[in-house]
């Protein structure tokens, strides 16, 4: 019998059907057609899958493939070789159970308590070291007996001792002789005297007359005559807000300020006539100053 694998390719070639355009037409990849063609069925996952392939390639190429899948049957017996879980269990007995004791997880509970009882320290010297310095301190019994007892000096320098007091018990014979000192008087203090004023008499007129007067700056009279429209503002030094401020028109007439010193702003200087104090103004006066 002629081999399936060279029937095939001798098919396809008469036919002229390349390997490429038999798998586009099958649906089989052309691995699995030179595979069938060489007679390597060992890449197949089962005969069976083979077996398919075979019909379907011989069927393209009008070629019967039938008396050779004898060679692709199966048996029909079942059996459970490589089948490990199928198989009977092994007679051995099982492995002996080993516990594991869990590892102790260190306890948080003391640690805890004494981070507890270290705050609560903290906070009791604090309050004790508060109430420390808030409370004021007492004086010494000692320092307070000696400044009650010492005795105290007379503004005339002369010390008076305590009178001494009789004891209990003692007759009273004994109390009537214990003379207790006199007091000095002390000296009569100097009536105070007020102290003498002595005031300043003015020698000469001259004198009489304030040093500090100031001389009030003198007043101007400057005088503006229009002479054709223009925009006019003339501000007085002293004052806050212009004395004008706007269109001067020859049917205005002339103006009349008065003050130690003023600011003129003109738009067009040769279109107002000014005299200061009855007189043509000169040039670069410090009393009439041109914005």
């Amino acid at each position: 019998m002629e081999p399936l694998g060279k029937k095939l390719q001798d098919a396809r070639l008469k036919k002229k059907v390349s390997v490429e355009e038999a798998s586009r037409v099958t649906k089989i990849r052309a691995s699995r057609i030179h595979e069938i063609e060489a007679e390597d069925f060992s890449s197949f996952s089962s005969l069976a899958y083979a077996k398919g392939f075979l019909l379907i390639y011989g069927k393209y190429l009008d070629v019967d493939v039938t008396p050779y899948l004898d060679a692709f049957e199966t048996s029909r017996e079942v059996s459970v070789d490589g089948y490990s879980y199928l198989q009977d269990a092994p007679t051995t007995g099982p492995p002996p159970i080993v516990r594991r004791q869990p590892a102790k997880r260190p306890a948080l509970l003391p640690f805890i308590i004494a981070v507890a009882v270290l705050v609560f320290g903290f906070y009791l010297v604090k309050l004790l070291l508060d109430i420390q310095r808030i409370t004021p301190k007492q004086a010494a019994p000692g320092a307070v007996a000696s400044a009650t007892t010492s005795p105290s000096a007379t503004p005339g320098g002369n010390i008076i001792a305590p009178r001494a007091l009789p004891a209990e018990g003692a007759p009273a014979s004994e109390a009537r002789v214990t003379v207790a000192p006199t007091a000095t008087p002390p000296p009569p203090a100097p009536a105070a005297t007020e102290p003498e004023v002595r005031r300043a008499v003015a020698v000469n007129p001259q004198d009489r007359v304030a040093p500090n007067e100031i001389t009030p700056a003198p007043s101007h009279r400057v005088q503006i005559t229009p002479m054709r429209e223009t925009f006019l503002r003339v501000t007085i030094e002293g004052q806050e807000e212009p004395a004008f401020n706007g269109w001067f028109d020859p049917a205005d007439g002339p103006l009349t300020f008065r003050g130690p010193r003023v600011t003129i702003k003109v738009l067009e200087r040769g279109a107002v006539q000014i005299t200061k104090n009855g007189a043509a103004l000169a040039v670069g006066d410090p009393d009439v100053i041109f914005e």
